[in-house]
């Protein structure tokens, strides 16, 4: 099961676009549209009056995205195991389990008509995780463009809305460089200063996991990208213990400079 999102910002509107079908099959008359948020510590889920949908997609427009919810696509008996278990998000079903992957758009777009492109799923399996996420920078943003954002979504089985940090950390100096408070459940933006656009420099989070997105803008044309598992670029056999070692080294930097 997947969760989708878009992303709320003073700098841009957004929209998704989610497929009621599943690749070539025909749309879903009984997966509806419905929405995911915390109300009283509760997850409070409500089904979205999708009058700007067309046969073939569910159309999310700004004026429904916020920073703290999101959508999953569901039966109505589906939605009842949830609200009955209202303390924890659970593994709905397989609809968006699918091979080739099940895609939905998100779509940015400034007021000056520049617009970029991005899938917008969040897996259910990572919403039980915690940990680390590690990702390279200077590849991801443009140094040169007029303002750099990375926005990290994260979504928690729990209905909790806790702090945790995002460091930007020089490698070869070992030295934290920037320190953010980001929320879980959320939708975090960070403005990143051009100086920290470098290759030595990387970007990790201390607690949770989560959807980083990098989006650069320069004379209003708009680029987004996202990050792979560091594994992905890593050439050798022992490509997941180098990651485990290089996790390890970001969180030794961490604890000696909160001694």
């Amino acid at each position: 099961m997947n969760f989708f999102f878009g992303i709320k910002s003073p700098h841009l509107n957004s929209k998704v676009t989610i497929p009621r079908f599943q690749n070539s099959s025909n749309p879903s008359k009984n997966h509806l549209l419905f929405e995911l948020q915390i109300i009283s510590d509760k997850w409070n889920i409500s089904n979205i009056d999708n009058k700007e949908s067309s046969g073939d997609f569910f159309i999310v427009n700004e004026n429904i995205i916020e920073k703290d919810n999101f959508f999953l696509l569901a039966t109505t008996d589906e939605v009842q195991k949830l609200i009955n278990n209202g303390d924890k998000l659970i593994d709905l079903n397989n609809f968006t389990n699918t091979i080739p992957s099940y895609r939905a758009n998100l779509q940015v777009l400034n007021s000056r008509g520049g617009f970029s492109s991005y899938q917008s799923e969040y897996p259910f399996s990572m919403t039980t995780k915690k940990g680390n996420i590690l990702s390279p920078i200077s590849s991801l943003l443009n140094k040169n463009a007029d303002i750099n954002i990375i926005f990290f979504k994260n979504i928690f089985q729990l209905p909790i809305q806790e702090k945790f940090s995002i460091f930007f950390i020089n490698i070869k100096t070992k030295k934290i460089l920037k320190k953010e408070r980001v929320i879980t459940n959320c939708l975090n933006e960070i403005i990143v200063d051009s100086t920290l656009i470098e290759p030595d420099i990387f970007l990790f989070t201390d607690k949770y996991i989560g959807v980083p997105i990098f989006c650069s803008i320069k004379n209003n044309y708009i680029s987004l990208e996202h990050t792979h598992p560091p594994h992905e670029y890593i050439i050798s056999e022992n490509k997941f213990k180098v990651v485990s070692q290089l996790k390890q080294e970001f969180n030794e930097i961490i604890n000696q400079t909160n001694c």
